[in-house]
């Protein structure tokens, strides 16, 4: 397994248009991934961008969003506003695609929203996207095809660290899904430090199975101790965790007691994490436009503490005001006493 990326820059390179052809059409193997892995600038860096300064205050809302692209920038920054989100979470941002009009999406929402960011590729995308994107967005070139996770912050924040789940290549070798998405990379969390306290969004493997997860959870704790320590940590983000959707339990059940079903949950609690305080019973995903529904809908995304006080927790719809679709995962939120 690769180690921790602690390398920052405020602007971070991506591949040419060229170099992105080369690996499409080299050999599609484990040392070629690993050499890709190594030796391209925006896998081997995160890019930083401080908010200006502001003291932190005892309480602050951390949000956590699957933002499915953040394909509507504005809509999806109004919503964070609504949530009063002073930390946010953020997994599946790109930059450079042409499903989301080739914006820096993470850039971009800072921007809208005053904050500062750190963001990390968790993969390069050599196609346009799953089956639907293409679809829809397959005779358009990525300028950058970059795909990743962001901490954006209203506070400035120190020691980010990307910090790695998955090297094998899998998206790459054998594509696991078989619906386009052919991608450099693997699963990742992003991680800084805000007055001592570390914040992580965290998006694990969508084809892994709940052992698969478990695994992904003493890598991820792991990393985290080893890199900042056992202090105080908030944890958020979309496990994938779609073993609950089939034993039918409800929201509530599926809260008090998860290990049984999830042993990835068992892992936080011996890191001394808690979920009760800090999440609502409700599913937090929703039908996305175009696709087929699948039922059940789940509980796939959480916020985890340790050394912190968590209240007030809230699911919010992925709709804005007009009543437009934002993404497949709704934003969760909790209150944090540091």
């Amino acid at each position: 397994m690769r180690d921790p990326i602690r390398a920052t820059t405020p602007r971070m390179g991506p591949p040419t248009q060229e170099q992105r052809d080369i690996a499409a059409n080299g050999a599609r193997s484990a040392g070629e991934h690993a050499t890709l892995l190594a030796s391209w600038d925006c896998l081997t860096s995160i890019e930083i961008v401080q908010p200006p300064m502001a003291d932190l205050p005892p309480h602050v809302t951390v949000a956590a969003w699957n933002i499915e692209r953040c394909k509507r920038i504005s809509e999806s920054a109004d919503l964070l506003r609504q949530s009063e989100a002073d930390i946010v979470l953020a997994t599946e941002m790109d930059w450079g695609m042409a499903r989301s009009g080739q914006h820096h999406t993470t850039r971009d929402l800072a921007q809208e929203m005053g904050f500062g960011y750190a963001f990390g590729v968790e993969f390069v995308e050599l196609g346009t996207g799953d089956s639907y994107e293409t679809g829809q967005f397959g005779d358009v070139p990525n300028d950058h095809g970059l795909h990743g996770n962001a901490i954006l912050s209203r506070y400035p924040f120190e020691t980010p660290r990307l910090l790695p789940l998955d090297d094998s290549g899998a998206w790459f070798i054998g594509t696991p899904k078989n619906d386009g998405q052919f991608r450099i990379g693997g699963r990742m969390a992003m991680a800084v430090q805000i007055k001592g306290v570390t914040f992580v969004a965290v998006h694990y493997e969508s084809e892994s199975d709940a052992m698969g997860r478990a695994v992904q959870t003493r890598r991820l704790l792991d990393l985290i101790d080893a890199e900042y320590g056992n202090g105080p940590c908030v944890i958020g983000g979309d496990l994938n965790t779609a073993a609950f959707a089939q034993t039918r339990k409800s929201g509530a059940e599926t809260l008090q007691d998860p290990a049984k079903i999830e042993p990835s949950f068992e892992g936080f609690a011996k890191a001394g994490f808690t979920w009760t305080s800090s999440n609502q019973p409700g599913i937090t995903t929703r039908a996305a436009p175009g696709k087929p529904v699948r039922y059940p809908l789940q509980k796939l995304d959480w916020l985890f503490v340790r050394g912190c006080v968590a209240s007030d927790p809230a699911i919010l719809p992925a709709i804005c005001d007009c009543g437009d679709y934002l993404s497949d995962h709704e934003l969760i939120t909790t209150k944090v006493t540091l």
